[in-house]
């Protein structure tokens, strides 16, 4: 870790695998619960699941870090399974969850939490969060809390032994009096971390219901509003001219860039800008240290704080396009495992904003679009179009979660063979292949990590409606919703392909077709056979999983061989997606719509 928080190279590239994922094995004989908690975990966790009391015991071994374990099964009980896994000497926390009501007889049994179906998804992830924390303490301060949460389980309710629970209270306050200050000390880490862990969980089903970037940045700062956080805000940041500003603030933040202009500061100033600048050129979390004469120039407390404050920033991003910065104050030393999930949420936070301009750009009545004049060689499908004095016509794109941008690109009149020599050999290419032969050309399938205007623009965010280019002179359009700042784009593509121009700027209507207009529109493209076919497939469960009918089943009941089916089948589907993608501004729809009603 560098000065002020901000990771070295090695440590901010660094991805985690799934091998440093915790193993969470769940076992009931319940299959809908033990699938429905598989669900609930996967996320996070490696999951393995048993469904009875031998398969546990044939699935846990040295990897497993938490289990998840049902008391009443048919073959062999969670309780023999508990005393095997024991008995191997396994280091795993272990919560039992079972419908079985607890009895003094659970006081010796050697778990760490009790669960009393039903559960929900917020109690099995709490549980397993909490049991991965514990799993870092010594062995005696865990066997304070796995005494205590049996204590906790077993109160108020009748036992039939109270001598027992008596006993069990007992050592639980000898345990506490011998390792008191420690205990503390873990029951507030334990605490910061649910509420951390909350606070994700809160934020997640924020952004569910999160219509528009506002909302998503005003959900997250209000979510800060409660300790260990003195508050948050988020900075917005113009790419284009690389300048900060605030776009939203918690309650609790009376003057973000109030740091920087305190002049009883002294040493102890920072500039926010300055350390939100950082966050996003490296991409990487910041932190800095904020006595408490600083710190009161930022937060709206009547009181000045009476601590040192950590000032930390994350990038919210997606992909490579960066949208600001989220801003956070923690009181006191920020924890490894909070800047992890301050990063995280970051991310999820970018995802969101992601998510909510692309649902502008495609549900707005009206758009922008930027036409712009391409010659710059620097692009990879110029140069290629330059070198083989050819016409190289992007007909789609899919942009890959790896960062890699895929493109769908028709190149006229071009042996593969060439295409595959002047490509291949570029870093910016990570695969080149051929998807289709045509009469005037081939289709190539290209994923591109950079070097192409296409790559760039879909990474900042915009809609590239077409890119054709002949000889090495191009036009290429994008699509932005209206309002937005264009400057983005513009000056986005301009810094790594200085030969792009705009040429134009036009205002067009993305008026919505009706449900009924669509549909008429398709019939007319569908032949009767093709018709006939999708609806009876559709009928006879060929579209459900597992099929309800198979292609021969189908193609029997219309008197027709499957081979045949599958045409008509085929044919129709794609002209099906073809007239959908054609209505929502698809390329690929409207360059190949004609060629679908020839079939």
């Amino acid at each position: 870790m560098l000065a002020d928080g901000v990771p070295d190279g090695d440590e901010a590239d660094a991805e985690p695998t799934p091998a440093d994922r915790p193993t969470v094995l769940v076992v009931d004989d319940d299959r809908a619960l033990a699938d429905t908690c598989e669900y609930w975990l996967r996320e996070e966790y490696d999951v393995r699941v048993a469904y009875g009391g031998r398969q546990a015991l044939e699935r846990v071994d040295g990897d497993v870090d938490v289990v998840l374990l049902d008391r009443r099964m048919p073959d062999v009980s969670g309780d023999d399974v508990l005393e095997e896994i024991d008995d191997r000497g396994l280091d795993c926390r272990i919560a039992m969850m079972t419908a079985v009501a607890p009895d003094t007889d659970i006081v010796e049994m050697p778990f760490d939490e009790y669960l009393v179906k039903p559960v929900d998804e917020e109690s099995v992830t709490e549980t397993v969060e909490e049991l991965l924390v514990r799993a870092e303490f010594d062995e005696r301060i865990r066997e304070y809390f796995a005494l205590a949460s049996t204590e906790a389980v077993l109160d108020g309710r009748e036992v039939r032994d109270p001598a027992t629970l008596d006993d069990l209270a007992e050592r639980v306050r000898e345990l506490r009096a011998e390792r008191e200050s420690e205990i503390r000390d873990r029951e507030r880490q334990l605490e910061r971390t649910r509420r951390i862990n909350g606070l994700l969980r809160e934020v997640d089903r924020g952004l569910v219901d999160a219509d528009t970037r506002a909302d998503i940045v005003e959900t997250v700062c209000d979510s800060f509003a409660a300790s260990p956080y003195d508050g948050a805000w988020v900075a917005r940041y113009d790419q284009a001219v690389g300048t900060v500003e605030c776009e939203v603030a918690g309650e609790s933040i009376a003057s973000p860039f109030g740091l920087a202009d305190d002049a009883d500061a002294g040493d102890g100033a920072v500039d926010p800008e300055a350390l939100v600048k950082r966050t996003i050129d490296t991409r990487s979390p910041v932190t800095a240290s904020v006595p408490p004469s600083a710190a009161a120039a930022v937060l709206a407390a009547p009181d000045p704080p009476d601590a040192d404050r950590t000032f930390v920033a994350v990038p919210i991003d997606y992909r490579e396009t960066v949208y600001g910065a989220l801003v956070v104050y923690v009181r006191g030393d920020i924890t490894d495992e909070e800047l992890s999930m301050l990063v995280e949420m970051g991310e999820t936070v970018g995802n969101g904003i992601n998510g909510a301009e692309s649902k502008r750009l495609l549900h707005a009545d009206s758009a922008v679009e930027l036409e712009f004049e391409h010659t710059d060689a620097g692009d990879v499908l110029v140069d290629l179009s330059r070198e083989l004095d050819t016409t190289v016509r992007l007909e789609g794109i899919a942009p890959a979660d790896d960062g890699v941008v895929t493109c769908f690109v028709h190149v006229s009149d071009a042996d593969p063979e060439a295409v595959f020599g002047s490509v291949t050999p570029r870093d910016a290419v990570a695969n080149a292949r051929v998807v289709s032969e045509e009469d005037d050309g081939t289709l190539f399938e290209l994923r591109l990590t950079d070097a192409s205007a296409v790559v760039t623009l879909v990474e900042l965010g915009a809609k590239v409606e077409s890119f054709a280019v002949t000889g090495g002179e191009g036009r290429l359009v994008i699509r932005a919703p209206a309002g937005s700042d264009l400057r983005t784009f513009t000056l986005g593509v301009q810094s790594p392909f200085p030969e792009v121009s705009v040429v134009a700027k036009r205002e067009v209507d993305d008026a919505v077709q009706s449900t009924s207009s669509f549909r008429r529109q398709l019939e007319e493209k569908l032949t009767d056979r093709q018709r006939d076919v999708m609806e009876t497939a559709l009928t006879s469960g060929y579209f459900e999983w597992p099929r309800g009918s198979t292609a021969e089943e189908v193609a029997s009941s219309l008197g027709i061989a499957a081979p045949t089916f599958h045409e008509h089948l085929r044919a129709g589907e794609r002209k099906l997606i073809e007239s959908f993608f054609a209505e929502t501004g698809d390329r690929v729809g409207r360059d190949r719509e004609e060629r679908a009603a020839d079939d």
